[in-house]
């Protein structure tokens, strides 16, 4: 198995066609097919079976792809990190949860930068164990750390042990986000237990490191779940799909309003913490303090939106 064979996949994936992905990748179709099938092979899966209009990923395959999409996320974005840039560049790299504030933050942060230098930005959102992962190694020069507080002592010697500083950014409670139209809609405090009758969304790549059986009681969650890997669609899920909810940190009221959403409180949820990661230890970089800045900013402002 190798990169190109990754890419190839992805390609049929893509297109789920053979024939075009082999017109997209200006190569014959049988010597597509043929690096398909060695793939196969040496994983011992099938990635694609076949049906009426071409080709669809089976149940393994997409397990699959999914690691293969990580796997060339991360070769491009390592091609790009170390690609010759012009000395004035300006290059900034950021991994952050999937949280609103965040990536409002982060907009503001470029709108306020100086579009005289070229920019060189990269924003990744991803799970804690993974941003970690990021600003260990220098793909992201920071990140945005979030955990419940149950994993306070896991996450904090891990920092350590990656030589990473930190600040805390903010202390909450998760909030449950649901279509206006949803049975809870009208809640002021959702009982936990009330969870149990619908339907959670989960963003798939969801990690966190093991607990004791005692802990892993407070992280109880509903039966049915719906995995999803992007963020775009958890609102059209939460509209369409009736019943559904997702746990988010406090949204602003413009977002809400936006896709007919509200947020409601549970105050059987656990406390969360959202901290800056960086490697820097004798001081940040101006623009870097700046962006820290926006998301304080951000954050005071939804403080004060639901208190």
């Amino acid at each position: 198995m190798n990169l190109q064979q990754l890419r190839y996949a992805v390609e049929v994936e893509k297109t789920s066609s053979i024939t075009q992905a082999a017109k997209n990748l200006y190569m014959g179709q049988p010597n597509l097919s043929k690096s398909i099938k060695e793939l196969e092979q040496d994983l011992g899966i099938t990635i694609f079976t076949r049906n009426a209009k071409g080709v669809e990923p089976t149940s393994m395959g997409l397990q699959f792809l999914r690691y293969a999409h990580e796997i060339l996320d991360k070769v491009d974005e390592l091609s790009s990190l170390f690609q010759p840039q012009h000395e004035t560049t300006l290059r900034f790299s950021v991994s952050l949860p999937r949280a609103t504030y965040a990536s409002v933050a982060f907009a503001n942060f470029i709108n306020r930068l100086d579009r005289s230098r070229p920019l060189d930005i990269l924003c990744r959102e991803t799970n804690s164990l993974a941003i970690v992962g990021d600003v260990s190694v220098g793909t992201s020069v920071m990140g945005v750390l979030r955990y419940q507080d149950i994993y306070e002592s896991y996450f904090l010697n891990l920092l350590k042990k990656n030589n990473l500083q930190y600040q805390v950014l903010w202390e909450y409670r998760m909030m449950l986000l649901v279509h206006k139209s949803h049975p809870l809609a009208e809640c002021t405090d959702v009982p936990y237990e009330r969870l149990q009758e619908y339907t959670e969304i989960i963003h798939g790549d969801f990690q966190v490191p093991a607990l004791p059986p005692a802990q892993m009681k407070q992280l109880a969650r509903s039966d049915n779940r719906i995995f999803i890997y992007d963020r775009g669609s958890q609102f059209d899920l939460l509209e369409r799909v009736k019943g559904t909810y997702l746990w988010v940190s406090p949204l602003p009221q413009e977002v809400l309003d936006q896709h007919d959403m509200v947020q409601l409180k549970c105050s059987g949820a656990g406390i969360h913490r959202d901290l800056v990661i960086y490697h820097q230890s004798d001081g940040l970089e101006e623009y870097e303090r700046q962006f820290i800045e926006e998301l304080k900013q951000e954050v005071a402002i939804l403080d004060q939106s639901i208190q």
